[in-house]
């Protein structure tokens, strides 16, 4: 017994994969009789058939002006379903490229409060890249949500290190995780810049606390080429 279900699978509607089946029953036949024994109206007979001879998998032969109907060889099962792959790859280029497209556009996030600040320290967490901090600030101790140890011991089990940039003066979060620099006073800034992966987080120190978070490489490899700079210049 032919597997309809599989039929409709390789792209035949349902009532083609009727009448395709039902056609081996045949060595030839009239849309007439093939009705008869699928059962259907003659009109959605001639439909079914006229889409299996479009996809080459039926022929129609007329003998004394009469329309008869045949299976071709079943190899041209095959031919349709590589051409339809053919199509598909012909398709992946712009469908690649539309992917590609929507990747590149930045997507922004604002974020308020404590909550706010919560939620970039996660996505650090879920990113598990190595995160680089440009103007470092005691204020991020200091309004951390939730306990810096045991953020740090989550950052370990994950392997994310740190390069982080402070001012002169300022008090940094020792850890073996973190790498810390300096930069002269007049580098200071009321803000933090966090770059990890995609993304580049500034966080503002105002009350309430207000933080962007941005996913675009473009712009995070010019923040990263920008903290490279400054690295190269600051201090232990």
């Amino acid at each position: 017994m032919i597997d309809k279900e599989k039929l409709v699978l390789l792209g035949l509607t349902e009532r083609e994969a009727e009448a395709y089946s039902a056609l081996f029953n045949f060595e030839e036949t009239t849309a007439s009789e093939l009705a008869k024994g699928v059962k259907e109206h003659r009109t959605n007979i001639y439909d079914s058939l006229n889409g299996l001879i479009k996809k080459g998998l039926v022929a129609c032969i007329i003998k004394n002006s009469i329309r008869y109907y045949k299976v071709v060889d079943p190899e041209k099962l095959l031919d349709y379903t590589k051409e339809k792959e053919k199509m598909a790859e012909s398709l992946l280029p712009e469908l690649r490229n539309r992917i590609k497209l929507r990747e590149n556009k930045p997507i922004v996030e604002v974020f308020e409060g404590l909550e706010g600040f919560k939620s970039i320290l996660f996505r650090i967490l879920k990113e598990e890249k190595p995160l680089y901090g440009i103007g470092a600030s005691e204020e991020w101790e200091k309004r951390f949500p939730i306990k810096l140890e045991q953020y740090m011991k989550e950052r370990e089990k994950r392997g994310i290190r740190a390069k982080l940039l402070y001012s002169q003066g300022t008090k940094p979060i020792i850890h073996k995780l973190n790498e810390v620099k300096f930069l002269p006073k007049e580098f200071s800034q009321p803000s933090t810049i966090a770059i990890f992966g995609d993304y580049v987080a500034i966080l503002m120190w105002s009350d309430p606390l207000v933080a962007t978070l941005t996913k675009s490489r473009q712009l995070s490899k010019s923040f990263k080429e920008h903290f490279d700079a400054l690295w190269k210049i600051a201090r232990h």
